[in-house]
Formats: structure tokens, C-alpha cells, sequence
């Protein structure tokens, strides 16, 4: 590797663990009004610096990405700026683009693909996305892993602190080293391109008959560990839908059943619910990002499934919840009975079960803020826990919550 090379690594880990530190550092008192003797607008004003130095990459870029759209943390107009800087991470020089494609695919992408746009039309915390068109004709989107990334992210996930910051501030008190290492795992697992290429067509695969649901296509012959060359999928971002217009409504029906409906159908968990992955097209939504996907346990599954029948079963949820209770028990959420007891259990419980109780329910983001706050309040009492096998699961449906209420739908 060139000096520049070197230099560009080595300048890439430190102005991400600076970043990672200030991170920390801002959001450690999660919503309090002053930390460090600043206000929430100086706290934003730091993080967009941070940003124009280029220095919002791997852990710290996923922090802001989830600070950014979940219901509760930083205040609004700091959400609001972290939901602005994760749109516009600073791109990477041409060359270094190329070298890693080189290094990967064995030849330059001028080479490989019929036409390659230098210029990415997307920039994310582990990589950024170039428009390409294949000689078969075929419009593509290659996603290109930063140089240097992979020692980056390992760095920031040494920080229990921010561990805890990307598992959500709902549920950071919730996990035990257990957790809080299989949460590690899945994120360093986001560095292996070819393994988001299989997911992709699990998920793929899994979907094949649904109308409303659209995922990319993987091109295999030109994918390697850190570049992944998939379908270019048209669409509108989800922030530009009116709420509660009938295609945000359309939109928010097709997210439910993608978000719910994969692990509890098809046994496949993905994880990363940011409104960034998904695309709305007339009657269809474009799902994208296959990065951070588990396949569930079947003893998972089952359980799961059991939950949400009993939340859905009216008749029987009304004489008590018997039946959801004991599979929170089995699942390892709820270790102690006396949880059940409490106000602040009862509090949750009644939050969770209202979209699913009958009848049209308008899912908002005061609901879905609610959802976090109920839910963080019952793992500060040390009420509510997260083993391992539940973590991811219970971490997507707090940011599909978002999502969906961002979208303000009413549905059945």
C-alpha cells in the first residue's frame, strides 16, 4: 500500500475514535438537557463538525444513524441534525475507491462494468454507493467498503459505552455481557460483504411472491468481502411521503410485514430498520441493506410466535395475558413474576398490545417515542432484560416502531 494510503488509514481510526469519544461523551447523560455545561444545540453543532471533518464513519456513524430516527434520546433538533449528517457522510477520493475494487475484483471498474460513476450516490457508516451499468445492460449499485474501516469499527466497538449507545438507549440497560457481545458480533459481521450477498437472497427468496416488497438482486461475479454489486432499485426516501397520505399508508402496511412478518414467517431477522433502507415505488417499497440480518433459532421462533399470537388472540389477552406473559418468561425478557405486578410493566405491556387489540390503530410518533420510554423505564427497574437470542429482535421493532410512526398510518 502507497504512503498516502497509509496516512488516509491511519487519519481514518483516529478521526473516528476522536468522533466516537465526543459521542460518547455527548449523549453518556441520554436526554438530559446539559451535558458537559453544553446545550442540545451545541451538541448537534459538534456532531456536524464532526461530520464535515469527515470523521462520522463505522461505530460512530451507526450511533448517529440510530440517535437520529429512534424515538427518544437527544432532543429534536439534534435528531434532527444527526438524521442530517448520516445523509451526508463526507465521500472518500476516487482513487481509493479503486484501489479496493482492484484489490477485490482483480481489475479497475472502468474495466468491469459497461459505465462507473465516480462520484458515489450514497454514503453510509461502512461503505458508499456508485451507480454502474453492467455490459449485459443491467442499471447496478455498487457498494465500496471504506479502506480502513474494519480497524475503525473494531476500535469503537471496544467502547462498552458506545456498544451500549448502538444497542439503543431503550435497552441499554437491559443486556448482560452475553448481549452485549452477540451485538458486537452482528456489527463486525457488516464488514463481510459476501455474507449481506446471501442474506440479500435469503430475504430474496423468502419474498419472492409478495407484491409489495422489492429486493435487490445480487450480482455474484462481481461481489467480493468488501465490494457488493446489486440491482439499482428506484424509489422515493420515505421522508418525502406525506403522513398519513394513502402511500404513506401503503408504504407503512408493506414496512409492517417486512419488519414483522420475516421472523415470525420466514425465521429472518433484519436488524437495521433505519428509513434510509427502504425506497417507496408506486405500491411497492424497495427494501435495501442486508448488512446486519440474523437467522433466528427455531426455539427462537417458536416462542416468538406464541408471543404474538397470545398479544392477538382479544378474547384471551382481555382475561389476563396468561399466555404472552409466559412467553416474555420463556424467552428470557421477563426473569421475575413480581415484574408483572408492576405499573411500569402493566405501562408497557398496554402501549405494546394497543396497535394489535382490534380495529385501526393510527401509529404515531408520539406512540412510537412512548413505546421507547415505557420500555427503557421497565430495563432501568431492572424488569425487563434482553438475552442474546432477543436482542436483535426486540431492538428492530423499537425502529420499525419509529419508522412506521414517522409515517402516522391508520391500519388494521
Amino acid at each position: 500500500m502507497s504512503r498516502r494510503g497509509e496516512r488516509f488509514k491511519a487519519g481514518l481510526r483516529v478521526a473516528t475514535s476522536r468522533a466516537a469519544a465526543r459521542l460518547v461523551a455527548i449523549f453518556r447523560g441520554q436526554g438530559q438537557d446539559d451535558v458537559d455545561g453544553r446545550g442540545a444545540g451545541a451538541r448537534a453543532e459538534g456532531l456536524a463538525r464532526a461530520r464535515e471533518a469527515g470523521a462520522l464513519k463505522g461505530g460512530v456513524a451507526k450511533a448517529a444513524q440510530l440517535l437520529g430516527y429512534l424515538g427518544a434520546g437527544p432532543p429534536p433538533e439534534a435528531r434532527a441534525a444527526l438524521a442530517a449528517l448520516c445523509d451526508a457522510v463526507p465521500a472518500l477520493p476516487a482513487e481509493a475507491v479503486r484501489s479496493v475494487v482492484i484489490e477485490d475484483l482483480g481489475r479497475p471498474p472502468e474495466e468491469l462494468f459497461a459505465r462507473w460513476e465516480p462520484t458515489p450516490f450514497a454514503a453510509a457508516s461502512l461503505g458508499q454507493v456508485h451507480a454502474a451499468t453492467g455490459h449485459d445492460g443491467a442499471v447496478l449499485a455498487v457498494k465500496v467498503q471504506y479502506p480502513g474501516v474494519a480497524a475503525a469499527l473494531s476500535d469503537d466497538l471496544a467502547a462498552r459505552d458506545l456498544l451500549r449507545e448502538l444497542a439503543g438507549v431503550a435497552v441499554a440497560r437491559a443486556l448482560d455481557a452475553e448481549a452485549l457481545a452477540e451485538l458486537r458480533r452482528a456489527l463486525l459481521a457488516e464488514l463481510d460483504y459476501g455474507a449481506e450477498a446471501a442474506a440479500a437472497a435469503r430475504f430474496r427468496s423468502a419474498w419472492a411472491g409478495a407484491r409489495d416488497l422489492a429486493i435487490p438482486e445480487v450480482t455474484a461475479a462481481l461481489s467480493s468481502r468488501r465490494v457488493l454489486t446489486m440491482q439499482r432499485m428506484a424509489g422515493q426516501p420515505l421522508g418525502t411521503l406525506t403522513p398519513g397520505s394513502p402511500e404513506a399508508e401503503a408504504a407503512a402496511r408493506a414496512i409492517f410485514r417486512f419488519s414483522w412478518g420475516s421472523p415470525l414467517a420466514h425465521g429472518l431477522l433484519h436488524a437495521d430498520p433505519n428509513p434510509g433502507n427502504f425506497l417507496v415505488q408506486p405500491g411497492v417499497v424497495a427494501c435495501l441493506d442486508y448488512g446486519c440480518t440474523v437467522v433466528l433459532e427455531p426455539a427462537v421462533v417458536d416462542c416468538e410466535r406464541r408471543l404474538w399470537r397470545a398479544l392477538l388472540t382479544t378474547d384471551q389477552f382481555n382475561r389476563g395475558g396468561e399466555a404472552f406473559r409466559h412467553a416474555l418468561h420463556e424467552e428470557g425478557l421477563v426473569v421475575s413474576a413480581r415484574s408483572f405486578d408492576r405499573s411500569s410493566y402493566r405501562d408497557w405491556e398496554g402501549h405494546l398490545a394497543a396497535p394489535f387489540r382490534g380495529g385501526r390503530f393510527t401509529w404515531t410518533a408520539a406512540w412510537a417515542a412512548r413505546f421507547v420510554d415505557f420500555t427503557r423505564t421497565l430495563a432501568a427497574g431492572g424488569d425487563l432484560r434482553l438475552p442474546a437470542p432477543a436482542l436483535l429482535l426486540w431492538r428492530q421493532r423499537l425502529g420499525a416502531a419509529a419508522v412506521l410512526g414517522a409515517l402516522s398510518p391508520t391500519l388494521d
